[in-house]
Order: C-alpha cells, then structure tokens, then sequence
C-alpha cells in the first residue's frame, strides 16, 4: 500500500476515484468541489487535499485532508478535515491502515459526515466525539421569543480582525450567508452555509464564537435568516447544551475531532460542508 499526496497534478486520477466511489454524485459535482478546494485560501503554501491510495500502481483509494487553521488560546492550529474516504472493495479490509497513516501528524482532524462503519474505525484511532448530533430550530417558531438587545449587523459595520473579516468575505463567495452578531461592544462572527431538508430551504451553523451565544439571540438571528429565504437553523449540538424549546434534537448523527477542540464553540470553516455541500 502507498498512499501519495493530492495536489494540482492529480486532479484528473483523484476525479477519477471519486466518481468510482461516490456514483450517486455526477463527475461535475466532484469536479467543481475539488476545483474550490484546490482554490481555497486555506490551502497555504499550496498543501495537499487529500491521499490517493496505490496497489501494484493502480489507485484503489481515496480521502481528502481538507486543510484549514484555527486560533486558539495557545496559537494557531493546522485543520484537516476527512472526507470523501472509499477504498475498493477488494482492498477495503487496508482502509483502516490507510486513515491510521494519514491521521499520524501531529494536527487536529475532524471528521463532519462519518459513516457508521467510519465512526467505529475512528474511536479505534483516538478520535473522540465531538458533538453527539444536532438541533433544528424552526426558524418562523424561534423568531417569536422574546429578542434581547442584541441585534444583527452586516460585516461592513463591523470591527473585525482582518483575519476574520476575510474569512467571512471568502465565505459569502462561496455562497455562505455571513453576519456580525453586535452585542455592546462585542462583535460576534457568523457563517450560515444554505442546505435543503424536506424541500424546506434552511441553513446549517458554520461559524460561532458559542452555541449559547446562538440560543440566547436565537430571536434576532431567527429573523435575519428568514429574510434570508431560510426556514429552520441546524447547529451542531450535545445533550448537556441542547436548548429544548423549540427545537428538534437529533443525536444519531455525531461529529468526530481528534486532537484539541472547544466543543462550545462551532468552527467548520473550510470543510466539507462548503465545498461539497
């Protein structure tokens, strides 16, 4: 088994897998998120997206390392998001070697969409649960409760790092809905990634300083994203921090981290959720 970094030059063999283990989606769905990935501002000093997978010279398997960097209390911290993990039924039984060799740096990785037999292979490789599932929150509902004196500004209003800033305006050009949530003096950043559920047009939490921060303006923002089109808000949630009025919980899709994370706040910038949808 070899696994070989994806860069420009493998566009056309990681296509090749991708549509070969993913045939549920057309060639010019994994054409165009590969292109925005291989584009995307977080990939610095043009690292790799992923591993192809080689036996006897042929690729068999795939994943992509969505990379991305987070701030945290003692620096910055390198991202990789897995996704879009197959490997060929003949070779399959070597997936968990596969994810063990590319999980072995010393980085964070999440894992946003894992399948069931994903999950048990990630509890093996020393990742843990990030959140257990999620909450819906229908938005015509949660924009009746009373609304605290915080209010939704747009990010040109805004006192923002430039850091931030640019992460929200490269987001908004990926189709993102992006705002500031101003509370006194503070400026929170938000990121809504637009997402289908029963035909409903809604909006899935990219971006949050806090969950709680999100419940506790849940009025406000019910508001600002229904005049966005959006009809229910899903974010990432565990059992201890599920705000049960008006919501609906659902905790059979869970999140995986392996390395350090702050499970209050929200941050999947950069991941699959914007570039494959």
């Amino acid at each position: 088994m070899k696994l070989r970094p994806i860069d420009d030059c493998d566009f056309g063999n990681a296509l090749a897998v991708l549509t070969r283990g993913f045939p549920e989606k057309s060639e010019s769905f994994w054409a165009e998120g590969l292109q925005k990935i291989l584009a995307s501002p977080s990939r610095r000093d043009a690292a790799p997206i992923g591993f192809l997978m080689a036996m006897g010279g042929e690729d068999v398997g795939i994943v992509l390392t969505i990379p991305g960097k987070r701030s945290s209390p003692g620096g910055t911290q390198d991202v990789f998001n897995l996704a879009a993990w197959y490997v060929d039924e003949k070779h399959r039984w070597l997936a968990p070697r596969m994810l063990q060799k590319v999980v072995a740096r010393e980085a964070v990785f999440t894992d946003l969409t894992p399948s069931l037999a994903a999950q048990a292979i990630n509890q093996r490789l020393g990742f843990e649960i990030l959140n257990e599932g999620f909450q819906v929150f229908p938005l015509p509902w949660t924009a009746l409760r009373p609304r605290k004196q915080a209010r939704v500004i747009s990010v040109d209003e805004a006192k923002l790092p430039n850091d931030i800033r640019a992460t929200l305006d490269q987001h908004a050009r990926l189709g993102c809905v992006v705002a500031v949530l101003q509370d006194g003096a503070d400026h929170h950043p938000l990121i809504f990634s637009r997402m289908t559920r029963r035909h409903l047009p809604g909006a899935r939490m990219i971006l949050t300083d806090s969950k709680k921060l999100i419940v506790d303006n849940l009025a406000v923002i019910s508001r600002f994203l229904l005049r966005n089109g959006m009809f229910f808000l899903l974010m990432d949630a565990n059992r201890a921090d599920a705000a049960a009025t008006g919501s609906i919980a659902r905790w059979s899709a869970p999140t995986y981290v392996k390395g350090a994370a702050d499970r209050n706040r929200i941050d999947h910038t950069y991941s699959e959720l914007i570039f494959l949808g």
